[in-house]
């Protein structure tokens, strides 16, 4: 401790503030990357918020335009109150001109392509004049006649065999009565362009697939992905698909493209790019299983590397100064320790010194004095706080005495001489003082210190003028 008392806190080794700065380094390139990554999460459960959003709105709209469609509620009612199409399902004759008229009256009123009635053995009774129901479609409705036929409506999609246009179809039974308890006679079957699935499925940013119960991709905003299945593919699934002749040609000759996703993925890459896969299941009453609206959204440009590099250069500079910072109160703490300490044991080298010593502020008041003042001036230091040392002039102190002394500190020197005092009972004694000035870093004045050795008592004479 001697050695540094004099001169302030013992210095700091360079090798010290090289660790200090390396650790601060290193503890804000460590939050950079965290701050990445918390941003890169934030963002991503931003995405999946917005993607939940968007396919819950895509599916309901996807219902809208089937199962709970004007279109398949208008097949349900067609077969409860249309009497013509009644008869075509008891198999009686009905005049073609009649069934035409029929057919143009529905699709005035419904957004379809064209009508087909069917028999309660599944015989194609009656067909807009533009159509001719081939073998194969008869085939490919059986699943959803027969499902008609126990009185629950349906839709499906398909394509034409030979034009492979994309077609959805309302499925719906046809009853003896207008109640929905009464006998089915047969079914109807409405056509409409299923175009309007494309539409819903463009309307988002995502790439949305619409798959068949067999995972076929029926509808995509990538048409390249039209007619692909799910992966993996195994023959015993293309041939489902093939004998289902919901496609075509597509799969006759006993292959299939694969999607870049499983039935089970949640992330996938395409195209090099990150994508997370989300699926909402869509319920059409398909006999073969529910339909699945699956989207594949590029979270890659979440979170680019320019992002990133941006999010980390901030980072690591707040941390920076953030740590500079520590450090710097870290530091003025250390100071401020050791500033302490110095000053603990110099008041108490004052307070145990054999001298009296006592201290002013700047402009002379007492603000201490230890306790050897308090014993030779009589006076308590809660006497003394606050006065000035004149409360202890004795007024036998020559004015030339007091002149110089303060012109002495005023510039700023230490200053050296004798004064008489008088203690609290009113002896006098002579006193050989030393005061000195203290100032701060900017040159302003402090305090004043000053330290007094009684010489001995002096003799009372006629007094003197007071002290300043």
């Amino acid at each position: 401790m001697a050695g540094w008392l004099p001169g302030g806190p013992a210095p700091r080794r360079e090798g010290s503030r090289l660790r200090e700065l390396l650790g601060l380094t290193l503890a804000a390139g460590v939050g950079a990357l965290l701050a990445v990554q918390a941003v890169t999460l934030w963002r991503l459960d931003d995405r999946a918020q917005q993607r939940e959003r968007i396919l819950d709105e895509t599916r309901q709209a996807l219902l809208a335009q089937t199962l709970q469609s004007v279109t398949l509620s208008g097949a349900v009612a067609v077969g409860l109150a249309d009497p013509a199409i009644k008869d075509l399902a008891r198999g009686l004759d009905v005049p073609p001109e009649v069934v035409q008229l029929h057919f143009a009256q529905l699709r005035m009123r419904l957004p379809v392509l064209s009508v087909h009635v069917m028999d309660r053995d599944g015989r194609s009774m009656a067909q807009d004049d533009s159509e001719r129901v081939s073998p194969a479609r008869l085939q490919a409705f059986l699943p959803y006649f027969r499902q008609a036929m126990l009185g629950r409506p349906s839709v499906f999609a398909a394509l034409e065999a030979g034009t492979h246009a994309r077609n959805l179809f309302y499925v719906a039974p046809v009853r003896s009565g207008e109640s929905i308890d009464s006998p089915v006679l047969g079914v109807v079957v409405l056509k409409t362009d299923a175009a309007a699935l494309d539409a819903v499925l463009n309307r988002n940013d995502l790439t949305t697939l619409l798959l068949d119960p067999h995972g076929v991709a029926f509808s995509s905003t990538r048409p390249d992905w039209r007619y692909a299945m799910t992966a993996p593919l195994t023959q015993q699934r293309i041939d489902a698909v093939r004998q289902s002749g919901l496609f075509g040609g597509h799969f006759e000759n006993g292959v299939a493209s694969a999607l870049p996703f499983a039935e089970d993925s949640v992330e996938v890459r395409v195209d090099g790019a990150r994508h997370l896969v989300d699926r909402r299941a869509l319920n059409w009453n398909d006999p073969e299983g529910a339909w699945e609206l699956v989207a594949l959204d590029n979270v890659s440009v979440l979170m680019t590397w320019r992002d990133r590099w941006w999010v980390a250069s901030v980072s690591f500079t707040l941390l920076m100064l953030a740590g500079a910072m520590v450090l710097r109160l870290r530091t003025l703490g250390r100071c401020l320790r050791a500033v302490q300490e110095r000053h603990d044991v110099l008041r108490e080298a004052l307070r145990v010194s054999p001298m009296a010593a006592v201290l002013t502020d700047a402009d002379g008041r007492i603000i201490w004095a230890n306790s050897r003042y308090e014993q030779e001036s009589g006076h308590a230091l809660a006497a003394l706080r606050g006065n000035k040392p004149s409360i202890v002039a004795s007024g036998q102190t020559p004015q030339a005495t007091y002149r110089d002394l303060w012109s002495t500190l005023m510039a700023g020197q230490r200053w050296e001489g004798r004064l008489v005092n008088r203690d609290s009972a009113g002896r006098l004694h002579e006193e050989l003082v030393q005061i000195m000035p203290v100032f701060d870093r900017c040159g302003r004045r402090i305090a004043i210190v000053g330290w007094h050795q009684r010489l001995g008592s002096v003799a009372s004479v006629a007094p003197a003028l007071p002290a300043p």
